[in-house]
């Protein structure tokens, strides 16, 4: 197989869907965990608990560093408000501290007045990641990864309902044409598209 081409530097440019993304040492679809009786169709008002953690090893700028957390959790409601998801309170978590705890989540759920708590815990850190794997000329290279841990915990008791991972690099590429190509996304871009992929695969069927 030829050697993999490097997109490290290439600019930015919009999303091409179908390519294969990865990452050395995390897989962008860990398997995600739900209880027997949970439908998605349940959660329909919550409160969302959100803590992002941005690596000191990260590229990204100082400016990008302070704007990404309201980026992200503005593209998380977004998200939500489009699944007719109505989020009744917000809260964000100090970087420094720990996730919060499934118990925690479900008293500020029952203090609201809603049946569930969503927790998220964003990790944004440098890696090297693989794309477009499956043809000739797999493209390898530096990017910043976003790594997505989240729970729905349900108020009354505190039970974990639903337990789900989502790795999304800063990496567009197009893997269809003869000579794949990759270039890298703006953080708001990756915000975005890492929502979606977090809540598409929350809120599966």
């Amino acid at each position: 197989m030829p050697g993999a081409c490097r997109f490290a530097a290439l600019p930015l440019a919009l999303l091409v869907a179908g390519c294969t993304l990865g990452s050395r040492d995390h897989s962008p679809t860990a398997p995600t965990t739900r209880a027997n009786d949970f439908r998605p169709a349940q959660v329909r008002q919550a409160v969302v608990l959100v803590r992002v953690v941005v690596a000191s090893t990260s590229e990204l700028s100082e400016r990008d560093r302070k704007e990404l957390p309201a980026l992200y959790e503005s593209a998380l409601l977004e998200a939500l408000d489009a699944r007719a998801i109505l989020v009744r309170d917000v809260r964000s978590v100090e970087a420094r501290g720990g996730v919060p705890e499934s118990a925690a989540a479900a008293a500020r759920a029952r203090e609201v007045g809603v049946d569930h708590a969503l927790v998220v815990d964003l990790r944004v850190e440098p890696d090297v990641v693989r794309v477009c794997e499956e043809t000739r000329r797999p493209i390898e290279g530096r990017a910043t990864v976003w790594r997505q841990a989240a729970r729905v915990v349900r108020a009354a008791d505190g039970g974990e309902r639903l337990r789900a991972e989502v790795t999304t690099p800063d990496v567009e590429a197009d893997c269809e044409e003869s000579r794949p190509s990759a270039r890298r996304r703006g953080v708001q871009a990756t915000a975005t598209a890492a929502v979606e992929r977090l809540v598409g695969k929350l809120l599966a069927p």
